[in-house]
């Protein structure tokens, strides 16, 4: 059974600052370069290690930071960028030659554009002083219809796809979050390690128990947590005569971002951040109902004479038992609930010492984060997430806002040193700076898109998209995104129409914001890349989500060579009949 409820715990239903700059062309073709390299690095993540021999670990040393300093080795501010009149030190390649010229429009194009032009018409018309953002643009950049596209706005979730896009640019779409254990000790011959036991997080943002797994998201990627217990055990760890001690490496800063009102935590929508964190940075609870008692009782309190002949003959292999075997089964589905835990860290090491007791392993000492007493001699176990690839297509395509926020800080902590809210928006603008997109008036306080504080363009979000689509990334980029009528969060927008499956993109939802962005794809390589931001609420939130659900039929229509006639009959929610197809 299970109930939701709101505040600070939640019964579960189980189910299957801105920143400002403009790049500069030494800069770009410095950070294009570095970018090329960060992709191909390790990262924050390694493969999962075995765990070395219990004689060996007293002959180890103290393990290397797991995330190796960037390659870019970013500026510490603005005074550091070179100016635009510096000249450049050593050899410089040939400038490239410039691209050539893209082919003329088709014959479909104008018609296109008066189309466009007629749908954002009647949405501009009927707005009430809202804020809306629009540009669309072909494969070759070249502009069908815009309107407010360089003002910053609030994105929502669009924002996700920044995070998306700056993760795969930094760590590569195979690299993997790794969680250790290590030791202050080695193991003895008795299976005691006379030290500490330190568990190093750095930053993965599924590393989850089986309860949480089961119970609550299934379908969720998840590192398993339990494995790390399951390792000791198997390395013959029977007792831990020290304390369990959570580290997190070069995590710093608030563990909220800026502009999170209180009800997204009433919602769960925001969690707690850190970079050692389990179950979503929730405490998973499971409780079970009362089982049945052992003997049942019939209508006049007798005991029933069949269970009673059957408990006297097993008496004696009952008296034999262990006093929890002597427990019946619990019966009937399981109660879950959730509630916010205001230390990641700490519930962490919580869950571990939960797990090991599971194991049979004894722990003398308590949980605690901090530092542990003594230098680490070794390791003892280690967990490797799913790949990157697999993390963000679940977190775009479902717009999981607490991975996104701990790839955030993750990214900020790679490309700057240390892992916060402030780093992670500094790393982003690195990227789109080195992808050559402006990012004049941009502020991301956070990686999902939930900060009030955040600001972005729908220039910037088009662009970005091209950039994608233009590199070695461009199909795990694609491969991220929610598919029009199929999956993810547009799995059941404008289904069975000429739109389905034709558009790739990530939709951004608030009370008073209805965005989407991403790319209309024909299968002769014709693309339309837009990005549609409304800040409205009310009837003009939903009315800007007609004109992009039209738009959006307009431009597969196109790419499909589908009949786009001028729209003709009575007026629809925009003043003008819909989009008359004909395929």
């Amino acid at each position: 059974m299970v109930v939701a409820s709101r505040g600070a715990s939640r019964v579960h239903r189980p189910q299957g600052r801105p920143g400002s700059r403009r790049p500069r062309a030494v800069l770009a073709l410095a950070l294009a370069a570095a970018l090329a390299l960060a992709g191909c690095a390790d990262g924050s993540v390694d493969e999962q290690a075995a765990a070395p021999p219990v004689a060996e670990l007293a002959d180890r040393l103290p393990l290397e930071q797991l995330v190796p300093e960037p390659d870019d080795d970013p500026p510490a501010d603005d005074d550091d960028l070179p100016a635009d009149d510096d000249e450049p030190v050593g050899e410089v390649d040939e400038p490239a030659a410039a691209p050539p010229e893209p082919p003329p429009p088709p014959a479909s194009r104008a018609l296109v554009e008066a189309e466009a032009a007629s749908l954002l018409a009647g949405l501009l018309e009927r707005r009430d002083g809202e804020q809306v953002a629009v540009l669309v643009v072909d494969e070759h950049g070249r502009e069908l219809v815009a309107h407010d596209a360089d003002v910053p706005v609030l994105p929502a979730s669009t924002l996700k796809v920044v995070t998306a896009a700056a993760a795969l640019v930094t760590f590569g779409p195979e690299a993997r979050f790794t969680t250790r254990v290590d030791a202050t000790a080695p193991v003895d011959h008795d299976g005691v390690v006379r030290g500490d036991l330190v568990l190093v997080g750095t930053g993965d943002p599924v590393l989850a128990t089986p309860e949480y797994g089961r119970w609550i998201y299934p379908a969720r990627p998840r590192t398993p947590f339990e494995d790390l217990a399951e390792q000791l055990a198997a390395h013959g760890v029977r007792r831990v005569e020290g304390d369990v001690v959570g580290v997190v490496e070069r995590f710093d800063g608030p563990s909220t971002a800026s502009g999170w009102p209180d009800r997204y935590f009433n919602d769960f929508d925001a969690r707690f951040a850190d970079g050692l964190a389990v179950d979503a940075g929730v405490r998973t609870i499971v409780t079970y109902p009362e089982p049945a008692p052992d003997d049942e009782v019939d209508e006049d309190g007798e005991v029933d004479d069949a269970d009673a002949e059957a408990d006297a003959d097993a008496e004696d292999d009952a008296d034999a038992e262990d006093d929890a075997e002597d427990q019946p089964e619990p019966t009937g589905p399981p109660i879950v609930r959730i509630e916010h835990t205001r230390s990641p860290a700490e519930h962490a090491v919580a869950e571990l010492i939960r797990l090991l007791e599971e194991h049979d392993i004894e722990v003398v000492g308590e949980g605690r984060v901090g530092e542990p007493v003594g230098e680490s001699v070794g390791r003892l176990a280690s967990v490797a997430s799913p790949t990157l690839r697999e993390i963000l297509t679940f977190a775009v395509q479902r717009s999981d806002n607490q991975i996104t926020d701990a790839v955030f800080r993750a990214v900020g902590r790679q490309r700057t040193g240390t892992g916060s809210f402030a780093s992670g928006e500094r790393a982003l603008l690195q990227v789109l700076e080195g992808l050559g997109i402006t990012t004049e008036g941009l502020a991301f306080a956070d990686g999902s898109g939930l900060s009030r504080d955040d600001r972005a363009t729908a220039r910037m979000l088009v662009e970005l998209d091209r950039a994608m689509h233009a590199s070695r990334h461009e199909p795990v980029w694609t491969s991220l995104m929610a598919v029009m009528g199929e999956s993810g969060t547009l799995s059941s927008r404008l289904t069975g129409s000429v739109a389905t499956g034709r558009f790739v993109g990530k939709t951004g939802t608030l009370r008073d914001v209805a965005a989407l962005s991403g790319a209309v794809v024909g299968d002769d390589g014709r693309r339309y890349h837009l990005a549609v931001i409304a800040n409205a609420d009310g009837q003009a939130r939903w009315l800007s989500r007609t004109f992009v659900d039209e738009l959006i039929v307009l431009l597969a229509a196109d790419v499909r060579g589908c009949d786009v006639r001028a729209a003709s009959g009575g007026d629809g929610a925009l003043g003008r009949p819909p989009v008359a197809v004909r395929c």
